[in-house]
């Protein structure tokens, strides 16, 4: 049997990059999609059917990014990738469609119809690239380099987020600017998700392997030659979601994420709505922005801690999760009377401390469970770990969404803070079993094979302990 094909660290670069691209180009899509709201508003289109579309997202996308994770395991990565940014440049062409023949004017019912059965399937769409976009780095990041440095590889490409809600403002300013009409606001997206989903389609290579039979058909094209040294790629087998839940920690990450999402959601939601009770709109605009950019390192420290500290990457996050309490207690009780300055450093603190947590779960942690010895039957574990995580944790976040405005009318601003609190207590709690594997030394990152360079020698997954 030939060896396996080496990885280079030229082509976990190109991985790397695509993927991060098309992450972003999922945060572009929605946040230009945001920016235009007013002017769809503006042209016929209710706020209770924007509202319902809203909703109608967060739920197909928490119930599509398992299903997205296991078509990844399952398929082709790439050619599933490329599919969710067609998709994806579908859905939003269809809401210009709509808006260009005036259907958000032509009745409830159709109006209803379209947009929110538009949107319903938009949020599929986009549950893709994340379980899907990590299973794809999960097949590349095995060296043993990459595995010592998974809590930084991984922190740092969960950025592609901010990056996608920095351009998306910026796309909107240029068409404004140049005097372009509303619609190419979204157009634009339209353009960038298909354009892409290209490259991820035909130019990613979902594994070493791939790559290595891609070349060998190239060579053997030029040459005239067969070449028989590069192995077959095993037939996939993926796992289903119950397997997956049966990982230890697995079920405890699905909830504890969903309160930590919770969190999340509703400062990123309505942090800004709570700032306009004491700063004029523009500047409690500009002030929520420190929260988003304190999520941007969080990451990346909690993934360099970790790495540091094994792998146990359950302990940093707990750890972080309780610097975080005394913040919400200290805003539950005084944030109506705190400075400016110290506000702006707070929200920019609890950027860090819930931006780390949560982007770390989905990428390095998912990354550490499906590499568990339960599963060594399957070597297609990452993309359904991921998704049912990611999936789980939106639906609880959406169900929280529902209980804000409840409670900010019936009991204020100040409640919305403990509630927030309480989200992130239980979510430490929930944390408890991992923690006591991991101070044990059951669960933390297993230190890499030694090894000469090269793919072929990397334990596989089901081999990993």
């Amino acid at each position: 049997m030939a060896d396996a094909p080496p990885i280079t660290m030229r082509m976990q670069a190109w991985v790397y990059f695509v993927t991060w691209i098309q992450y972003a180009a999922n945060h572009i899509t929605r946040k230009c999609y945001t920016n235009v709201k007013n002017v769809m508003i503006k042209l016929g289109l209710s706020k209770m059917v924007l509202g319902r579309m809203d909703a109608g997202f967060m739920f197909t996308y928490a119930f599509g990014a398992p299903l997205a994770g296991q078509l990844g395991d399952m398929y082709d990565p790439s050619m599933v990738l490329g599919v969710g940014l067609y998709g994806s440049a579908a859905c939003i062409f269809m809401l210009i469609f709509g808006m260009w023949n005036h259907l958000g004017e032509a009745g409830p019912f159709i109006a209803n119809t379209y947009f929110l059965g538009v949107y319903l399937v938009f949020g599929f769409f986009q549950a893709i690239g994340g379980p899907v976009g990590t299973a794809i780095m999960g097949n590349w990041m095995v060296t043993p380099e990459a595995r010592r440095n998974r809590g930084l590889i991984y922190g740092t490409w969960t950025t592609h987020q901010y990056l996608g809600n920095i351009i998306a403002p910026v796309i909107i300013v240029l068409c404004n600017i140049s005097h372009a009409k509303w619609w190419w606001g979204l157009m634009w997206p339209v353009f960038i998700n298909a354009g892409w989903g290209l490259v991820c389609h035909f130019a990613l290579p979902a594994t070493p392997e791939a790559h290595a039979r891609k070349e060998a058909a190239e060579k053997a094209a030029l040459t005239g030659t067969t070449l028989n040294t590069v192995p077959e790629e095993p037939a996939k087998r993926g796992i289903t979601i119950k397997e997956a839940l049966q990982i230890p920690s697995v079920a405890g990450y699905c909830v504890a994420f969903g309160f930590m999402k919770t969190i999340n959601y509703v400062l990123f939601f309505w942090l800004p709505l709570f700032l306009q009770t004491h700063f004029e709109p523009d500047t409690a605009n500009m002030i929520s922005t420190l929260y988003d950019f304190g999520m941007m390192p969080g990451g990346i420290i909690v993934g360099v801690v970790s790495d540091a500290m094994g792998g146990r990457r359950g302990c940093v996050i707990v750890v972080f999760l309780l610097i975080l309490c005394p913040l919400l207690m200290i805003m539950a009780l005084f944030a109506d009377t705190l400075n400016t300055f110290t506000l702006m450093v707070m929200l920019a603190c609890m950027g860090i401390l819930i931006g780390g947590p949560n982007n770390i779960v989905t990428s390095a942690v998912a990354a550490d469970l499906a590499e568990h010895p339960s599963i060594r039957g399957s070597k297609s574990a990452l993309g359904t770990v991921v998704g049912l995580i990611n999936g789980s944790g939106s639906f609880v976040a959406a169900m929280g969404q529902m209980a804000v405005p409840v409670i900010t009318d019936a009991l204020g601003w100040s409640a919305l803070w403990y509630f927030m609190l309480c989200s992130t207590v239980i979510s430490c709690l929930l944390m408890i079993p991992k923690i006591k594997q991991e101070l044990a030394g059951e669960e933390a990152a297993p230190a890499p094979p030694k090894s000469s360079g090269g793919y072929a020698t990397i334990s596989t997954a089901e081999q990993k302990a």
